[in-house]
């Protein structure tokens, strides 16, 4: 089974540096999420996702479920409409401004600048908030590096997929019929535990792993870890 890695938005295969893990990325440089499940490999695939790239993934498996035949998702961002989760998370003002396309491409022309001036300062502003182990991780090398490169490089599949997920998209996951495996972190700020417990009803052939002491990317390093 071939496995491909799908990284979180703003972010990049850098991610990966958490632990040292060499897993193709998945280029998701296409029109479309249709065009994306065309120009896919042949299967069978173990799909691998992060925050918005599980969201990805999700979509993939519904759209060409003859070549996926196994999902990982960890600090899986669910379908806004599954639940009132907007309040509890750390990014709201962003997936607010998303339904708008001027409101998001105006915050993505900052993020893009302030990524390119300092990366260091984005990735300070995105740990504020969180605990010193996910600050640690937020503000390492490679991580900083994923989000400068999601906002640069891969800022056309940021704004894409941004805009798709802020849109209602739940009727494709009764369409999931492969395994998938829910990994989440309990600290989660970005996409609350409440996101996972949604997806896994949701879901028809889910398991839901929660880790008590993750937060976001801590739920990365340590899923990573024991792939």
């Amino acid at each position: 089974m071939r496995p491909l890695y799908l990284h979180g938005l703003p972010g990049s295969g850098a991610e990966l540096s958490l632990a040292v893990q060499e897993i193709e990325v998945l280029d998701r440089n296409a029109p479309s999420f249709a065009q994306l499940a065309l120009s896919l490999p042949s299967g069978p695939l173990h799909l691998i996702g992060f925050s918005l790239g599980a969201a990805c993934a999700l979509r993939l498996a519904a759209l060409a479920p003859e070549k996926i035949a196994k999902l990982t998702l960890m600090s899986a961002a669910a379908p806004l409409e599954l639940g009132d989760f907007l309040q509890d998370m750390a990014g709201a003002q962003v997936f607010r401004a998303a339904r708008s396309h001027a409101q998001l491409s105006a915050l993505t022309a900052v993020q893009s600048t302030l990524a390119r001036v300092s990366p260091g300062m984005m990735a300070r502003m995105l740990a504020r908030g969180t605990g010193l182990d996910e600050t640690q991780l937020i503000t390492s090398a490679g991580v900083k590096r994923a989000l400068a490169e999601g906002s640069t490089t891969h800022k056309q599949i940021y704004l894409r997929e941004l805009s798709a997920y802020v849109q209602p998209w739940a009727h494709h996951l009764p369409l999931v019929h492969c395994p998938v495996t829910l990994i989440h972190g309990a600290k989660d700020r970005w996409a609350p535990l409440a996101m996972a417990k949604a997806l896994h009803r949701a879901l028809p052939h889910s398991s839901l792993t929660i880790q008590a002491e993750c937060g976001h990317y801590g739920c990365l390093k340590r899923s990573l870890e024991r792939l």
